[in-house]
């Protein structure tokens, strides 16, 4: 993913859990190439670095589709406040974990989250292995601005 790099069919070889060379193959290594215990061939596929979601709240996948044809304001407040005012630490965790699944799926391998309750989320995301940032949830009505900038700042 380098500016100006043209795409070329190679090899990437992965020792352990890092990725030890990406390259045209052998030939341009000397013919040093490590004993494999399983190959896997990519022939006409797209190796590529995984995307990143750097704006998410992602324990709202159970408001999917919830009222969406409803103008902003009505439906923050009329829809997704008072369904957010029933959620607890276990549900996030829950609804957590079922976007990391999704974004799995469509090639989302870190995120950065700004959601209630973060330490479930971080929970879920741990379980899951997946990467996050996250920064809670400034205006959640829950604690005030100061508390969050401490706690923040110690981590």
């Amino acid at each position: 993913m380098e500016e100006n790099r043209s795409i070329f069919q190679g090899e990437v070889w992965i020792e352990g859990d890092m990725v030890t060379y990406v390259g045209q193959g052998p030939e341009t290594t000397g013919g040093n190439v490590p004993k494999w215990d399983r190959e896997i061939d990519g022939q006409g596929n797209l190796l590529m670095p995984g995307f990143k979601n750097a704006h998410t709240h992602s324990a709202m996948t159970f408001l999917r589709s919830h009222a969406d044809d409803m103008k902003l304001d009505d439906w923050l407040n009329k829809q997704v406040f008072p369904a957010e005012a029933k959620l607890d630490g276990e549900a996030v965790y829950w609804f957590t974990k079922l976007a990391i699944m999704e974004y799995l799926t469509s090639g989302i391998t870190s995120a950065y989250d700004m959601y209630f309750y973060m330490d479930d989320g971080a929970r879920a995301a741990k379980d899951c292995g997946f990467r996050y940032v996250f920064c809670d949830s400034i205006n959640n009505f829950r604690r005030n601005g100061r508390a969050d900038g401490e706690r923040l700042s110690a981590v």
